[in-house]
This record gives C-alpha cells, structure tokens and sequence, in this order.
C-alpha cells in the first residue's frame, strides 16, 4: 500500500517538474526544437522521471523484482518509467476523489 502511495506522489512530483520544465522551455523559445528532437520529443517525461528518480536516489520498485539488477542504473530506468506510468492511475484517482467530493 505504501509502494503505490508513493508511486503517486512521485507522479504528481513529475507532473508539477513537468510543467515548469514545459513553461522554461516556453520561455526560453525552444520548446518545439526540443519536441522535434528524435528519442527526445516524445518521451521527454520519461526522461525528466528518471533524472527525477536518479537525482532523489530512489528505488521504489525494486523489491518487487524477483532477480537482482545487474547495474545500479537499470534501477534508475525501470523506476523512472513505473513512475511515467503511475500518471494516467494518479488521472483516475484525482478523478474518483473529485467526484466523491461533489456527489
């Protein structure tokens, strides 16, 4: 239970370091140079999760996988994409709780 909760707040950490790195990018001019980039346009979340799991030293997920990891870095990959993909599960949660707050 505490696994998931904190995948969810990781979640909505990426969402907020997502906005402010999508409003620098604005800023500066180079957002959509950045969005034509190859590898880098499309999965820049992914990217930014795990800069955001390498910089924070974490390894949420790692219990949960039945062989050690040969490298510390495979770590920082596979928790970095677990992360991008708690988001659409943190969408529905925030969704679920909005609407029990109005009914």
């Amino acid at each position: 239970m505490y696994t998931v909760a904190a995948l969810l707040a990781m979640a909505i950490a990426l969402g907020g370091v997502m906005a402010i790195l999508d409003s620098v990018l604005n800023l500066a001019g180079v957002a959509e140079t950045v969005r034509k980039l190859p590898l880098v346009g499309g999965h820049l979340d992914v990217a930014v999760a795990i800069g955001m799991v390498w910089l924070l030293d974490i390894h949420i997920v790692n219990g949960f996988i039945a062989m050690p990891l040969r490298e510390e870095w495979m770590s920082f990959v596979i928790n970095g994409i677990v992360i991008v993909g708690m988001v659409p599960v943190k969408d529905a949660v925030v969704g679920a709780i909005g609407k029990g707050m109005r009914a």
